[in-house]
Parts: C-alpha cells; sequence; structure tokens
C-alpha cells in the first residue's frame, strides 16, 4: 500500500538512531522486516541528547502535520 494509509515507524534519537541504518545496523533490519508493511523514518541527530531533543520535538513532529506517525 502507497500513502497516508501505511503505517509509520519512527526512530527518534542521538547518534545510537542515527547511525542504525549503517552496514548491518539495527534500523536497517528493522526496515527490511516492515519492508511493504510500514515505512521507517530516521531522525536521528549525533550529539544531541533529551534535553536538546524535547526543545525541537514539535519542529520534528508538528502537530498541525496533515499524516502524523504513531509515538
Amino acid at each position: 500500500m502507497v500513502g497516508p494509509g501505511r503505517p509509520q515507524i519512527v526512530l527518534f534519537g542521538s547518534s545510537i538512531v542515527q547511525y542504525s541504518f549503517a552496514d548491518s545496523g539495527w534500523g536497517a533490519s528493522l526496515a527490511d522486516i516492515y519492508s511493504r508493511t510500514a515505512d521507517v523514518i530516521l531522525r536521528g541527530y549525533a550529539g544531541w541528547n533529551s534535553r536538546f531533543a524535547v526543545k525541537v520535538l514539535d519542529q520534528v513532529f508538528p502537530k498541525d502535520a496533515v499524516l502524523q506517525p504513531l509515538l
């Protein structure tokens, strides 16, 4: 299925998340497992911590966006 009806898995976090799509990374494995079932969206930021992430959460996931990921 293509379009907004497809579930989304959002990976949000620090460098652990950012580099999860490297060779044999856990994010790449997750995307492979859920291929054709869900979209795996990467939002990883190297050097960030929870304090930074909370400050930009509304910018990364706007509340007024048409398509909202299930968190």
